[in-house]
C-alpha cells in the first residue's frame, strides 16, 4: 500500500510528549532524544500498511481502601483505537480482565460497537491456567489472524536478573545497582506507581505478549504507555528508564516486557488517540474521525465512571477525569492530536457542564 498522507510527526510528537502529572518518562531525554524517538511514526505506518487484525490489552487495577476498580486511562483510548481500526476494516478483539472488562463493556455500549469482541483473560495466577488461555485464543479464527497486538495502559511484571541481562544495550548490565536496588520480593512482579505488587489484581497478560514474540513474529507488538510500569517499557534499558521515572521506587517498578514499537505519552490515552488518528490518515481515511469529537469521548469517559465504577488512577476517585487532569484540559488534546495527524476532528464541546 502506497502511504501518501503526511501527518505532522514533529507536532504529534510534541503532543504526546507533554508531561502533565510530571511522571518524568514522557519528556525525559536519553543521549539528545526523547525515548522512544519516531515510534509513533513507525508503529502506524506499519499499522497502516499491515493491519488487518488486532488485540488491544488494556485496563489498569486501582486499589483504593479495599476498593477495587480500573481506571480511566487505558480503556477510553483501547475503544477509541478499536473503533477506527473497526472502521477501517479490521477484526478487532479487545482482552481485559475482571476489571477491567465492565468498562468495556459499558463503553461498547455507549457506542453501539457491536463488531468488537471483548475477551476476558483469567486472574489465575498458575502459568498452566493462562497458557492454557493463550493457547485458545492464538487457535481460535481471531486469533490465527492477528497481525497486531497491542497494549495500553496495561501493568506488566518488573524486571529480574534474567531479564536485566538480555535487554540491549551499550556495556555491561548495571547487576550490582539492580540487585542492591530490587528486594527478591518485588521483580517479576505487576506495581502500581507507589511500588506496591498488584498482581492479586493484574491478570497475567503480559504472557500473551511473550507467546507472541516467541512463536508469532508474524504479529507485530505495540505498547502504549506512560509511568513505566507498563507493558512495552522492557524496550527502554532498566538503568535509563530508572532515570525517567520521577515518581515512586523506579528502579522496582520498571517493566520487563518490550514490545516491537512503543509509543510514549503523557496519558497514554493520548497515545492511542494519536496512533488511531495517524493509521486512519494513513490510509487516506482521515474523514472517518470528522464525527469522533471531544464531546463523543466526554460521553464515552461518564459512561465508564457512571455506569462502570471506573476512577482517576491518581486520585482514586470516581470521577470523569483522567491521571488527576480536569476533563476539559484533557479534552483539548484529542482535537490537538487528530488536527496535527491530519484527520481534523472540530473542538465541538459546549464548555463545562452544570
Amino acid at each position: 500500500m502506497s502511504l501518501s498522507a503526511k501527518p505532522d510527526w514533529p507536532a504529534l510528537d510534541a503532543l504526546l510528549r507533554r508531561d502533565p502529572g510530571g511522571r518524568g518518562v514522557a519528556a525525559f531525554q536519553y543521549l539528545g532524544k526523547p525515548l522512544a524517538d519516531g515510534q509513533l511514526e513507525a508503529a502506524a505506518k506499519n499499522l497502516a500498511e499491515r493491519g488487518a487484525a488486532a488485540a488491544i490489552v488494556t485496563g489498569f487495577a486501582i486499589v483504593n481502601q479495599n476498593v477495587v476498580a480500573a481506571e480511566t486511562d487505558g480503556p477510553p483510548g483501547a475503544l477509541y483505537l478499536a473503533r477506527a481500526l473497526l472502521a477501517l476494516g479490521m477484526e478487532v478483539s479487545i482482552v481485559s480482565d475482571d476489571y477491567g472488562l465492565p468498562l468495556l463493556e459499558a463503553g461498547r455500549r455507549c457506542w453501539g460497537l457491536d463488531g468488537i469482541e471483548l475477551a476476558e483473560f483469567p486472574l489465575a495466577l498458575a502459568p498452566q491456567a493462562s497458557q492454557a488461555w493463550i493457547d485458545a485464543f492464538l487457535a481460535s479464527p481471531r486469533g490465527g489472524r492477528l497481525t497486531h497486538l497491542i497494549s495500553i495502559e496495561r501493568a506488566g511484571p518488573s524486571h529480574t536478573s534474567q531479564s536485566l541481562s538480555l535487554q540491549t544495550r551499550g556495556g555491561l548490565a548495571p547487576s550490582a545497582e539492580f540487585e542492591r536496588e530490587v528486594p527478591l520480593e518485588h521483580r517479576d512482579r505487576c506495581h502500581n506507581m507507589r511500588g506496591v505488587p498488584i498482581d492479586a489484581f493484574t491478570a497475567p497478560t503480559h504472557r500473551l505478549f511473550e507467546a507472541v514474540a516467541a512463536s508469532r513474529r508474524d504479529v507485530k507488538t505495540i505498547g502504549i504507555a506512560d509511568g513505566g510500569n507498563e507493558i512495552g517499557m522492557g524496550a527502554v534499558p532498566w538503568e535509563v528508564l530508572r532515570q525517567a521515572i520521577t515518581r515512586g521506587p523506579a528502579g522496582q517498578i520498571a517493566c520487563r516486557i518490550a514490545t516491537d514499537y512503543l509509543i510514549l505519552a503523557g496519558i497514554s490515552n493520548w497515545g492511542a488517540y494519536a496512533l488511531a488518528a495517524a493509521t486512519v490518515a494513513l490510509r487516506h481515511r482521515g474523514d472517518l474521525i470528522s464525527a469522533w469529537d471531544a464531546e463523543s469521548q466526554r460521553r464515552l469517559i461518564e459512561s465508564l465512571v457512571r455506569d462502570a465504577g471506573a476512577v482517576d488512577g491518581v486520585t482514586g476517585l470516581r470521577q470523569a477525569s483522567i491521571d488527576g487532569i480536569p476533563l476539559e484540559e484533557y479534552l483539548h488534546a484529542l482535537s490537538a492530536i487528530c488536527q496535527a495527524a491530519g484527520a481534523v476532528v472540530p473542538w465541538s464541546h459546549s464548555g463545562p457542564r452544570r
